[in-house]
């Protein structure tokens, strides 16, 4: 089955319910879970993928706490600081 894009309501929720395999599987739950409102579920997913190194996840990270949508505090943490 193709990956589903969350650009839509019905899409994100599909999109959450479908395992992330890899890397873009889960910037697309992330995005999906945002698009829900669940950003929790979000900074978990990028949270996850900037301690790996992936840049773009480190950019929604900032995002989501210039946002207000998630509290910044682990921007301070050494492992963000590469």
């Amino acid at each position: 089955m193709a990956a589903v894009h969350p650009c839509t309501l019905l899409g994100a929720a599909r999109a959450l319910l479908q395992p992330a395999t890899d890397a873009l599987g889960q910037h697309q739950q992330a995005q999906a879970a945002c698009l829900l409102g669940d950003y929790a579920r979000a900074h978990r997913l990028w949270d996850a993928l900037a301690r790996n190194g992936d840049s773009e996840a480190h950019a929604q990270l900032a995002r989501l706490g210039q946002r207000g949508q998630y509290e910044a505090e682990a921007f301070s943490d050494p492992r963000y600081l590469r």
